[in-house]
This record gives C-alpha cells, structure tokens and sequence, in this order.
C-alpha cells in the first residue's frame, strides 16, 4: 500500500528549482557553453578542444595534468582535445627538462593567432552590461562565485 502526500505536505518537500541557486549555475553554465560552441565550432573546434587551448593561453608551459585540475573535463576528455589540437597544429608540446615523463603545452603562432580571434568573441558571450549587470556588479558576482568554488571541494 502506498501512502499519498498531501498537497501541501509535498510542496514543503520539493526544492523550487527557480530558486535553488546551484540548480540557476547549471543552467547559466549550459547556457554559456551551448553559445561558446556556436562560436568555435565555426573555427573547426568543440569546447573541450577550446577550454584546452584557452587553459594554454593563460597559462603556456602547462601539462595535461595541470589542465584537467584546472578545467571541468577529465583526463581522457582532455588527452582528446590535446590531440585533436596538435593535429590542428595549434599547440605544441615540449619534454620537461625535469622530467622526461612530462611535457609541456605551448600555443603556436596559429594557435596563438586562432585564440586571439576567437576570445573577442568568447568573451562578448558574457559582457552582460547591455544587459543590465555593471562592470561593478559583474565582478562582484565573479567574487561570490570563486568563494562558492573554494567551498565545495572537487570531488573528481
């Protein structure tokens, strides 16, 4: 035999989604994502091949490994992306001098020349001040999400 909740019982049970905020990230993220694929795939690349070569950018002489701590994709997602960018010619590697087991990831000129193109437009995706949201308020809401980010551990 089942038991039936009463309506009003249920309803104290059940998380809104439209105000549950980790649920809002999601989507905003999804969002972001699905408009930064439109972008790069009309430069030959998918989005973990972007997030590679944007973790590059930032930071040239990364390894794989230091990649993947930094980004959303695992290990296997990244070795792809890499791959598919060494064949692209967009990034290279060279072999640590500390480690012959290592190597590190450095952008081309193409590949520097393909990010520099591509980041114009990556970065409008997000300039909310149009609508609405303040350089002000935008780092703000930049500051509160590092904080949220720091809090929850990766459980990868």
């Amino acid at each position: 035999m089942t038991t039936k909740l009463k309506p009003e019982t249920f309803a104290r049970d059940v998380v809104r989604l439209d105000q549950f905020w980790p649920y809002q990230v999601t989507v905003l993220a999804d969002r972001i994502a699905r408009r930064t694929t439109r972008i790069v795939k009309q430069r030959g690349l998918n989005l973990s091949q972007w997030r590679v070569l944007a973790a590059i950018a930032e930071g040239p002489g990364r390894t794989s490994a230091e990649v993947v701590s930094m980004t959303p994709m695992d290990k296997g997602i990244v070795s792809r992306a890499t791959k598919a960018l060494l064949a692209l010619g967009s990034i290279r590697r060279e072999a640590s001098q500390l480690d012959g087991r290592l190597s590190h990831l450095h952008l081309t000129d193409a590949g520097m020349q393909l990010y520099r193109e591509l980041i114009v437009e990556v970065q409008a995706v997000t300039e909310l001040e149009a609508a609405g949201l303040s350089p002000a308020r935008q780092q703000e809401l930049n500051t509160d999400l590092k904080s949220l980010i720091a809090l929850l551990p990766d459980l990868r």
